[in-house]
């Protein structure tokens, strides 16, 4: 079910992989009026108070602005589309309790 006429399917759009690896060691801590650039190569939106992005590589926290940004930047205006698998898959919690979920999957549409 899509929201506009124009919206591509899900078969259309791009599988993302994704990594909870943080990245490297050098961190990005810029000094005032020191400007950086980079292409970005991680971002992990848990990590600290608002976010870890990686910038050719290097990691560097996110305030709460530039978390904002980079939302308003890359994310918003942008396609996405969920699938939600037909069959249900279980796992057991810590607790012994069994949970029963039906995964879902997200596709963007690519970029350049």
């Amino acid at each position: 079910m899509a929201s506009e006429a124009n919206t591509p399917a899900f078969e259309d759009l791009d599988p993302v992989d994704t990594s909870e690896d943080s990245g490297g060691s050098d961190w990005i801590d810029p000094e005032p009026g020191e400007t950086v650039s980079g292409r970005i190569t991680g971002y992990n939106p848990t990590a600290g108070f608002n976010g870890v992005i990686e910038l050719d590589g290097r990691p560097m926290y996110l305030n709460g602005t530039l978390k904002n940004q980079l939302i308003a930047a890359l994310v918003e205006g942008n396609t996405m589309a969920v699938r939600v698998a037909e069959d249900a898959e279980t796992f057991e919690d810590s607790d012994g309790e069994t949970t029963e979920y039906y995964p879902k999957e997200a596709r963007f549409a690519g970029g350049d």
